[in-house]
Parts: structure tokens; C-alpha cells; sequence
């Protein structure tokens, strides 16, 4: 009988025992499930983050690129612009040696601006000289073979400064008064230097006269600036406030007409 209770109570720890290795192979089995989701879950986040690095290169290559893009937009518009200031439309209009006059006074005026538009300005200059074939001197040549030297650079004082608005003083209207200002001893013949004998006094009544006739509105700044006279302004404002004129002043009014 006591080795009946004993078998009974062996099975009954058996059936116990068994049960605790299932509930514990249970649990087993769920982490075994949670662990093989914590791996899903990060082979698609190492997925997740090898995509954002590819679309990241992809990003700094099409930011290259549109980087590219812009500077040869900007080197375009700059190259417009100064090809604006002096335009194939005075090659066209112009002799040869108004040409070579107009290119003379764009690069003297021009050494002022900034090193990158002054290579804008070279290339521009280049080919409209190669494409209407033009004959320039050696010392125009030159000048433009150094245009874009990293030492000429002297920053304009503000921005829209003087070299702006060289283009006023080169259009067709402007080559006939020049003509006229040459042809009567104010100007010397191959350039746009005021002649010898042609005071600052007579400078400035040239001057105000040519901007009126041109409707230029900046006009101190750039007659001072190719003739190298300052105050300008000060010796038309004597004049103006005496009455008293400079000399062959009713010849200059008789060219400008």
C-alpha cells in the first residue's frame, strides 16, 4: 500500500515537472518570436538607414551638380552683362577705330572692377574682336592679355559704382558728340583724353553739357573718373553761380546741339 502512495506521488511530481518544462518551453518560444521580431525589425532599420545614405549621395551629387549649374548661369549673366555695356551693336554701327576707341575707354574704366567680371569681360571682349574680325593695336592687346591679373583688382567704392555706366558714354549718340569734341581741338584724336590746352574748368562744362545731351544722371563720377579731374562738380557750380562761363563755352553748346 505504501509503495502505491509512493508511485502516485512520483507520477503526480512527474506530470508537475512536466508541466513547469512547458510552460518554460513556452516562454522559450516566446522570446525565441520576440527575438526574431527585434531582428526583422532591425535588418529594416539597417535597410531604413542604407537607403538614407544612398538618397543622401544621391542629394550631394545632385547638389554638385546643381552647384555647376549655377555658376555657368552666373558666368552667363555676367558675361551678358558686360557684353551689355559694350555690345556688338557698336561694332556694327562703328568703324573699326571707333571700336578700338571704345574698347580702350572700357578697359581703362573697368580695371576697377572685381577680378571676376573682369574675366567675364576679357572673354567677351575676345570674341567680339574674333568674330567681326577686328584689327586692334598692339597695346590694346595688351591690355587685354593682363585685363584679368589678380593684382589689378581695386574694389569699387559702392556698389553700382562708376564702371556701371561706361556704356553711356559709347553709344552711337555718344560717338557723334565725341566726333564733333575731337574734331574741334577738346579731345585728343585717338582716345577719349581731354586735348592739351583744354583746362578742368572747360573739362566740366564739356561734361555737364554731354550729360545733359545723353540724359546721363551720374555724370560727375564718371567724367571724373576718365578724365582723372575731381570735383567736377564744385567747378560747374562756380560757373553756374557767377555767371561767368569757360572759355569757347558757346562752342562747346554749338557741338552738343
Amino acid at each position: 500500500m505504501k509503495e502505491n502512495v509512493n508511485t502516485e506521488e512520483m507520477k503526480e511530481a512527474a506530470r508537475e515537472r512536466l508541466r513547469q518544462l512547458q510552460d518554460t518551453l513556452e516562454r522559450k518560444m516566446d522570446e525565441v518570436e520576440d527575438v526574431k521580431k527585434m531582428m526583422r525589425m532591425t535588418e529594416s532599420t539597417q535597410g531604413l538607414l542604407e537607403e538614407i545614405d544612398r538618397l543622401k549621395s544621391e542629394n550631394e551629387a545632385q547638389r554638385e551638380e546643381i552647384d555647376g549649374l549655377n555658376e555657368q548661369i552666373h558666368d552667363r549673366d555676367m558675361r551678358l552683362k558686360e557684353l551689355g555695356q559694350l555690345s556688338a551693336g557698336v561694332a556694327k554701327k562703328s568703324s573699326a577705330d571707333d571700336v578700338s576707341k571704345a574698347i580702350r575707354i572700357y578697359l581703362n574704366m573697368s580695371k576697377r572692377k572685381t577680378q571676376s567680371k573682369r574675366e567675364a569681360a576679357k572673354t567677351v571682349l575676345l570674341e567680339l574682336i574674333t568674330a567681326a574680325k577686328l584689327e586692334m593695336s598692339e597695346d590694346i592687346m595688351e591690355m587685354l592679355s593682363h585685363f584679368d591679373d589678380e593684382e589689378l583688382t581695386d574694389q569699387p567704392q559702392s556698389a553700382g559704382s562708376v564702371n556701371e555706366n561706361v556704356a553711356e558714354l559709347l553709344t552711337a549718340e555718344a560717338q557723334v558728340l565725341w566726333r564733333r569734341l575731337r574734331d574741334a581741338g577738346f579731345i585728343v584724336a585717338d582716345g577719349y583724353a581731354l586735348a592739351e590746352g583744354v583746362s578742368a574748368n572747360q573739362a566740366a562744362y564739356i561734361a555737364d553739357r554731354m550729360a545733359e545731351k545723353l540724359r546721363i544722371k551720374k555724370k560727375w563720377k564718371l567724367f571724373q573718373q576718365l578724365w582723372g579731374i575731381p570735383n567736377l562738380g564744385q567747378l560747374a557750380g562756380t560757373w553756374q553761380q557767377t555767371g561767368k562761363l569757360p572759355p569757347r563755352s558757346s562752342d562747346i553748346d554749338n557741338l552738343m546741339k
